[in-house]
């Protein structure tokens, strides 16, 4: 009896590893799907292009397509608009959480001896978060090609 306990307990924790891995994909991995997904697409581009892709990399001229598979999804999409054209633009963000620990007070009631309620005041730790946006890639798109590409470093 032990030993088909151990026996599920080994084939469950497997069963959660391959779960648990399954959510952890490379950028690589995210890439190929999105290169599966647009598959038509990818096949009518030349050799050179198609290696281009592969490692990652946009030029200016490449239509929106190539972008969202070297990128995927944008973050936002916005509208740019200037005195000559109205284009689109691509923007990639992160967001940082970095966690705020303060002490919150906390009053309650307590009965005392002679059944009169006296009220205290305690101290508890919160942990609250702080948000904060980082954009690192924009994308201009004029009709359907890259127009501009701007990498935005950030702050040390």
């Amino acid at each position: 009896m032990m030993m088909t306990q151990d026996w599920f307990m080994c084939g469950l924790c497997g069963a959660l590893s391959v779960l648990f891995m399954a959510g952890c994909e490379t950028p690589q991995g995210q890439l190929q799907k999105r290169i599966q997904h647009e598959s038509a697409f990818f096949e009518t581009l030349p050799e050179e292009a198609q290696e281009r892709i592969l490692n990652g990399q946009l030029n200016i001229g490449d239509p929106s397509t190539a972008a969202w598979i070297v990128y995927g999804q944008p973050t936002h999409t916005y509208d740019r608009t200037t005195e000559a054209s109205t284009n689109m633009v691509w923007s990639y963000c992160t967001v940082d959480a970095q966690p705020v620990d303060q002490f919150q007070s906390v009053h309650y009631p307590v009965l005392g001896r002679r059944g009169t309620t006296y009220w205290t005041t305690d101290y508890q730790l919160q942990r609250s978060y702080l948000y904060d946006r980082n954009e690192y890639l924009r994308i201009e798109f004029s009709g359907d090609k890259v127009l501009a590409i701007d990498i935005i470093k950030q702050k040390k």
